[in-house]
């Protein structure tokens, strides 16, 4: 079964998980809140962790999915001394505890939930189909 995952930082969209609880009661489609800081505070090394554990080992599969570079998208910095990671800010579809697609910035978000709210589960299949592009 499907899911949405919402990354953030300390606090998210309120619009976005208003859409997300709406989802969910319209169309029984699971969802969970991702908080990637710690007391409150921006925390580097928990979206390091995150990126490592979620989004790269599932790269390739999302760059054909989704037409983007989760490298270039989500990672930043030349070198391991200044590696950065921007993950809030991010929903991804999720199967199995692995991220299928996604997307970031809050337009993009808004849209893609809208579509989701509209059409419901089907949407989803669509989403994470092996052929063709769909972008926020």
């Amino acid at each position: 079964m499907l899911k949405l995952r919402y990354y953030y930082q300390v606090q998210g969209n309120k619009e976005v998980v208003n859409l997300l609880a709406e989802i969910e009661v319209k169309h029984k489609i699971p969802f969970e809140l991702s908080d990637l800081s710690r007391h409150g505070a921006y925390d580097m090394e928990e979206e390091k962790r995150v990126y490592e554990r979620d989004f790269k080992p599932r790269a390739r599969i999302l760059k054909k999915r989704t037409g983007r570079s989760v490298r270039k998208e989500l990672r930043g910095g030349k070198g391991k001394k200044r590696y950065y990671v921007s993950i809030p800010g991010t929903i991804a579809v999720v199967r199995d505890e692995k991220i299928e697609w996604y997307t970031l910035g809050d337009e993009e978000i808004l849209g893609f939930l809208e579509e989701v709210f509209s059409k419901g589960y089907t949407f989803l299949e669509d989403v994470v189909a092996e052929k063709g592009v769909i972008s926020g």
